[in-house]
């Protein structure tokens, strides 16, 4: 027994030394060798078979195998039930990932049961308030906005707030973070007020902390004013996501010509079209630094200045971006 239990250690160094050359595939087939001489030991070291179980089933996992994964943590389960008993955080731990990858299959009643025992036992060992409870019901919080059970969603997403609210207070970056995913369920609800006080208070707790805002979130809450006819306040949305991403990616960025564009539909919507000037100005100038000139992007950019400049009775220079969107189509270089 002690001597295969030396040549198991022997084979998992040698996946340890695979795995830190990047040869993944090698590692895991080492590690299988490694798993298959513990298992042929009389006397089952268990905290071993585990060790080397789960270690081969998240290699799987990251090679996208879940079905030979599923297999792996299941033994590595079994084995830690056998040293440690039912109800242990290592336990639950490895319930979880059990669920994880019935969730990457789209077994979301099997992934949901077992969510459901990670986060018994978690709490039982841990409290109700720890991160680890936290990361289970976010898991829930997943399963059941993928199944289309918004109202469960929303129900474990407000678990999370009031236990982060409790341990981190109400100004936390972490329930800033839960409520915006409430925003999300609340838009895929179709209930955009709801939507829109829910990213209001995300943000609001973000701009308690140091950096700058959310852009995603940002950028919800500046469609939703859009959408609901707040024209105003989604243009002060579409100038701070501006700033954000020319201070983190710099002027010629893709994303902020599209922003740009965004903010200029807001000028148009309050009847200021003639304000949303430069800002397509400068959302065509960082297209055509950006792309190709016959990029479809940017003929849709000359188009947007068109529109403006015939609102506008601006008949020159709605000519003269007609006449240099006609060159691109036909292929004339300017």
């Amino acid at each position: 027994s002690s001597a295969l239990g030396g040549i198991a250690n022997i084979l998992r160094y040698i996946g340890l030394v695979n795995q830190e050359l990047g040869d993944f595939e090698q590692a895991l087939y080492v590690n299988k060798l490694s798993l298959s001489v513990r298992l042929l030991q009389p006397f089952k070291e268990y905290s071993a078979i585990a060790l080397m179980a789960e270690t081969i089933a998240m290699f799987e996992f990251k090679l996208k195998n879940f079905e030979q994964a599923l297999d792996y943590f299941n033994q590595a389960l079994q084995a830690k039930k056998e040293l440690q008993g039912d109800v242990t955080i290592d336990v639950a731990r490895t319930v979880n990932n059990l669920a994880n990858i019935h969730f990457s299959l789209g077994n979301l009643s099997e992934a949901m049961e077992l969510y459901q025992e990670a986060l018994e036992i978690k709490k039982s060992c841990l409290g109700e308030d720890s991160d680890d409870v936290v990361n289970t019901l976010k898991n829930i919080a997943q399963v059941m906005v993928t199944a289309g059970k918004e109202q469960d969603a929303l129900q474990a997403y407000q678990s999370i707030v009031n236990i982060r609210q409790g341990r981190y207070g109400e100004n936390h970056m972490s329930v800033a973070e839960t409520l915006a995913s409430m925003g999300d369920v609340y838009i895929k609800l179709g209930e955009l007020d709801k939507a829109m006080t829910y990213f209001e208070q995300s943000i609001k707790i973000q701009k308690t902390q140091d950096g700058p805002c959310d852009e995603r979130i940002l950028e919800n809450l500046g469609s939703i004013y859009g959408k609901l006819g707040q024209w105003q306040k989604a243009e002060s949305i579409f100038k701070e996501i501006v700033q954000i991403k020319r201070l983190e990616h710099g002027d010629d960025y893709l994303a902020v010509a599209r922003t740009l564009d965004l903010l200029a539909v807001s000028y148009i919507e309050q009847e200021r079209s003639s304000e949303s000037i430069e800002h397509l100005q400068e959302a065509l100038r960082i297209r055509k630094a950006c792309l190709d000139a016959d990029d479809g992007e940017i003929l849709a950019s000359l188009n947007k200045l068109a529109f403006v400049y015939k609102s506008l009775d601006m008949i020159d220079e709605m000519q003269q971006v007609k006449a240099e969107f006609e060159a691109i189509q036909n292929g004339v270089d300017l």
